[in-house]
Protein backbone atom coordinates (compact mmCIF):
# COMPACT_ATOMS: atom_id res chain seq x y z
CA UNK A 1 0.00 0.00 0.00
CA UNK A 2 2.79 2.34 0.73
CA UNK A 3 4.47 1.80 -2.74
CA UNK A 4 1.14 2.83 -4.35
CA UNK A 5 0.60 5.90 -1.80
CA UNK A 6 4.47 7.03 -3.34
CA UNK A 7 3.95 6.09 -6.97
CA UNK A 8 0.49 8.16 -6.44
CA UNK A 9 2.26 11.04 -4.42
CA UNK A 10 5.01 11.13 -7.72
CA UNK A 11 2.53 11.44 -10.31
CA UNK A 12 0.71 14.41 -8.59
CA UNK A 13 4.39 16.32 -8.21
CA UNK A 14 4.96 15.72 -11.99
CA UNK A 15 1.55 17.06 -12.89
CA UNK A 16 1.54 20.08 -10.75
CA UNK A 17 5.09 20.73 -12.26
CA UNK A 18 4.31 19.96 -15.54
CA UNK A 19 2.20 22.78 -15.72
CA UNK A 20 4.30 25.08 -14.51
CA UNK A 21 4.16 28.49 -15.35
CA UNK A 22 6.88 29.18 -17.84
CA UNK A 23 10.52 30.59 -16.54
CA UNK A 24 11.00 33.77 -15.90
CA UNK A 25 14.52 34.84 -16.49
CA UNK A 26 15.67 38.37 -14.63
CA UNK A 27 18.94 40.33 -14.76
CA UNK A 28 20.77 39.40 -12.64
CA UNK A 29 24.18 41.46 -13.29
CA UNK A 30 25.30 43.35 -10.52
CA UNK A 31 27.39 45.66 -12.62
CA UNK A 32 25.46 48.82 -14.21
CA UNK A 33 28.17 48.56 -16.54
CA UNK A 34 26.60 45.52 -18.80
CA UNK A 35 27.48 45.06 -21.87
CA UNK A 36 24.30 43.76 -23.27
CA UNK A 37 21.93 46.58 -22.61
CA UNK A 38 18.08 45.58 -22.09
CA UNK A 39 19.03 41.65 -22.53
CA UNK A 40 16.57 39.47 -22.13
CA UNK A 41 16.88 35.57 -22.00
CA UNK A 42 14.57 32.60 -23.02
CA UNK A 43 15.44 28.95 -23.03
CA UNK A 44 14.12 26.41 -25.27
CA UNK A 45 11.90 24.08 -23.16
CA UNK A 46 12.19 24.28 -19.09
CA UNK A 47 14.30 20.43 -18.89
CA UNK A 48 16.40 18.68 -20.59
CA UNK A 49 18.31 15.15 -20.49
CA UNK A 50 21.79 14.07 -20.10
CA UNK A 51 23.61 14.32 -23.16
CA UNK A 52 21.00 16.66 -25.22
CA UNK A 53 21.94 20.01 -26.22
CA UNK A 54 20.00 23.05 -23.77
CA UNK A 55 19.39 25.90 -26.33
CA UNK A 56 18.69 29.75 -25.36
CA UNK A 57 17.93 32.97 -26.66
CA UNK A 58 19.62 36.07 -25.79
CA UNK A 59 18.00 39.08 -26.74
CA UNK A 60 19.87 42.89 -26.65
CA UNK A 61 21.86 45.78 -27.34
CA UNK A 62 25.32 44.75 -27.47
CA UNK A 63 27.26 48.32 -26.08
CA UNK A 64 30.00 46.75 -27.11
CA UNK A 65 31.50 43.71 -29.82
CA UNK A 66 31.49 40.32 -28.43
CA UNK A 67 35.53 39.15 -28.85
CA UNK A 68 37.89 36.45 -28.80
CA UNK A 69 38.21 35.28 -25.07
CA UNK A 70 34.80 35.95 -24.31
CA UNK A 71 33.12 33.10 -21.66
CA UNK A 72 29.77 31.60 -20.97
CA UNK A 73 28.96 30.08 -17.29
CA UNK A 74 25.89 28.39 -16.99
CA UNK A 75 25.17 27.43 -13.20
CA UNK A 76 22.22 24.86 -11.94
CA UNK A 77 21.29 24.36 -8.28
CA UNK A 78 18.89 21.86 -6.62
CA UNK A 79 17.71 22.20 -3.61
CA UNK A 80 20.85 24.60 -2.31
CA UNK A 81 23.36 22.62 -4.14
CA UNK A 82 25.52 23.28 -7.30
CA UNK A 83 24.60 20.10 -9.78
CA UNK A 84 26.02 21.29 -12.64
CA UNK A 85 28.44 23.98 -14.15
CA UNK A 86 29.23 24.54 -17.63
CA UNK A 87 31.71 26.73 -18.18
CA UNK A 88 32.46 27.20 -22.09
CA UNK A 89 34.94 30.17 -24.72
CA UNK A 90 31.47 32.18 -25.80
CA UNK A 91 32.44 32.49 -29.13
CA UNK A 92 33.11 28.96 -29.73
CA UNK A 93 29.51 28.04 -28.58
CA UNK A 94 28.51 30.90 -30.71
CA UNK A 95 30.62 29.59 -33.67
CA UNK A 96 28.67 26.01 -33.15
CA UNK A 97 25.56 28.22 -33.94
CA UNK A 98 26.48 29.92 -37.12
CA UNK A 99 27.80 33.12 -35.18
CA UNK A 100 31.41 33.92 -35.94
CA UNK A 101 33.49 36.68 -33.20
CA UNK A 102 34.12 39.45 -33.14
CA UNK A 103 30.07 39.80 -33.40
CA UNK A 104 29.58 43.39 -34.20
CA UNK A 105 27.73 45.80 -31.38
CA UNK A 106 23.56 46.42 -32.04
CA UNK A 107 20.55 45.39 -31.28
CA UNK A 108 20.95 41.53 -31.53
CA UNK A 109 18.84 38.11 -31.22
CA UNK A 110 21.60 35.22 -30.27
CA UNK A 111 20.15 31.83 -30.34
CA UNK A 112 22.99 28.88 -29.36
CA UNK A 113 23.04 25.53 -27.75
CA UNK A 114 25.04 23.59 -25.03
CA UNK A 115 25.54 19.78 -25.10
CA UNK A 116 23.89 18.60 -21.24
CA UNK A 117 26.22 16.74 -19.35
CA UNK A 118 24.74 17.20 -15.68
CA UNK A 119 22.73 16.32 -12.85
CA UNK A 120 19.40 18.37 -13.26
CA UNK A 121 18.91 20.66 -16.00
CA UNK A 122 16.51 24.49 -15.62
CA UNK A 123 15.21 23.18 -11.81
CA UNK A 124 12.89 26.94 -11.48
CA UNK A 125 14.60 29.15 -9.51
CA UNK A 126 17.89 27.52 -9.18
CA UNK A 127 19.85 28.36 -12.87
CA UNK A 128 22.41 31.50 -13.98
CA UNK A 129 23.43 32.42 -17.12
CA UNK A 130 26.53 34.71 -17.07
CA UNK A 131 29.03 35.74 -19.69
CA UNK A 132 31.66 38.00 -19.59
CA UNK A 133 33.42 39.63 -22.51
CA UNK A 134 37.01 38.91 -23.61
CA UNK A 135 38.33 42.48 -22.19
CA UNK A 136 36.27 40.95 -18.86
CA UNK A 137 33.74 43.29 -19.29
CA UNK A 138 30.25 41.57 -17.94
CA UNK A 139 27.95 40.95 -21.10
CA UNK A 140 25.31 39.70 -19.30
CA UNK A 141 23.44 37.85 -16.46
CA UNK A 142 20.29 36.29 -16.40
CA UNK A 143 19.05 33.97 -13.21
CA UNK A 144 15.77 31.89 -13.50
CA UNK A 145 14.16 33.33 -9.78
Amino acid sequence: MKFVTIIASAAAFIAVTSQAAPLVWTNCATSSTTQVLDASFQMDGEWACLGEKVCGTLTGTFAKPIIQGAELTVTVKYLGRVTNTFAADLCTVLGESGYNCPIPAGPKTLHACINYNGEIADIYGDTTVFASNGDNAVLFCQACK
